[in-house]
């Protein structure tokens, strides 16, 4: 291989299985032979199939950035990525268009290679629901982690109704969450109910309904009604939170504005119910709770609940992607430092 070699840039995706994840690498050969080669190592994994490849003449240094914007939807250590390969190729593209160093091929020739540009591989399953995808998804959820200094940890799937990243601290963290059929992101602080370092969910909920301190500092927000709390009730199939009808406790999300002393309190003695009263409140709750199915005859079961909360704002790219994440992340700053407090 020379300094700067001519080759492809390939997206592999799951052979007769429909499934948000691909796999993306190089070769400066038939990215078909590598395919067949890699199928032949694998030990355990899918079987894969060429969906896309491009050809352009520096393929290993495309490799890397492609890895480098797609790194928040990457798999720990491996060339996975959580989106159908159809999107990622849409990806790889807009990477492509947003520099000038590489260029796209209009053919290449090697010993054990075949003239192409651009292949793909057309499926005859198509219930996969087809959804753009953005370059620009990644590119947030990076800046995201860059402006908080952390490597970030990645929760949901693309073909999920959101995505996104958290800091990737165990209690109290920040996250952003993408939701593409809303066409909006969040940034917020969130505190799920889990055990962590002693329930810390449930000294939150605890300490604020003996002395609340929430809707002080509601007070000297500057645009309350620009924020959201959300409380809600997490139903647990194993490691699993299947969708529920009562996911929300309070019956809805609250703008902070509304949130009166009263409706706090109201929403706190419910949190808590989601949490076992013999245990100190540490560990999760059995309650009966109505699990939506897909084919419409949903399913009453009694399951194990905890609460969870998270209090967002909208967040609105008006100038650069970092300033506006920086912005976003001072406003909640002290909610932020109270949740820290309060658990």
């Amino acid at each position: 291989m020379t300094d700067k070699p001519s080759g492809y840039v390939y997206i592999l995706e799951v052979a007769d299985i429909d499934l948000p994840v691909c796999k993306i690498g190089m070769t400066t050969r038939d990215p078909i032979s590598r395919c067949h080669e890699i199928n032949k190592s694998s030990t355990g994994d899918f079987i894969w199939a060429v969906a896309h490849s491009i050809t352009v003449d520096d393929c290993r240094e495309l490799e890397k950035l492609v890895h480098y914007k797609l790194d928040p939807l990457r798999q720990k250590k491996r060339e996975f990525f959580n989106l159908c390969a159809d999107d990622a190729y849409k990806a790889v593209i807009s990477i492509i268009e947003s520099q000038s160093d590489i260029k796209i091929m209009e053919e290449f020739d090697s010993k054990n290679s075949s003239k192409i540009k651009i292949h793909r591989k057309k499926k005859n399953n198509n219930n996969y629901p087809v959804r753009s995808f953005s370059a620009e998804y990644a590119t947030l959820l990076q800046s995201f982690c860059e402006v908080l200094g952390v490597k970030g940890r990645p929760f949901g799937q693309f073909n999920k109704p959101f995505f996104g990243m958290s800091d990737g601290n165990e209690g109290v963290q920040w996250n952003i969450s993408i939701h593409p059929q809303a066409n909006n992101i969040h940034i917020g602080v969130n505190l799920e109910g889990k055990m962590y370092k002693d329930w810390p969910i449930s000294r939150l909920i605890k300490s604020e309904v003996i002395t609340p301190k929430l809707p002080r500092i509601i007070q000297t927000l500057d645009a309350p009604d620009e924020i959201f709390l959300t409380f809600w009730r997490d139903a647990w199939q194993v490691a699993s939170r299947p969708e529920i009808e009562e996911k929300y406790i309070g019956g809805r999300p609250f703008g902070l504005n509304e949130l009166t002393g009263e409706k706090w309190q109201s929403i706190l003695n419910e949190a808590l119910e989601c949490l076992d009263k013999e245990h100190d409140y540490r560990k999760r709750n059995t309650q009966n709770v109505t699990m939506v199915k897909k084919d419409g005859k949903n399913l009453t079961r009694t399951m194990q609940v905890s609460p969870h909360l998270t209090i967002w704002s909208p967040l609105i790219i008006s100038e650069k992607v970092e300033d506006s994440i920086r912005n976003k992340i001072n406003e909640l700053t002290c909610i932020y430092r109270w949740m820290m407090q309060m658990s």
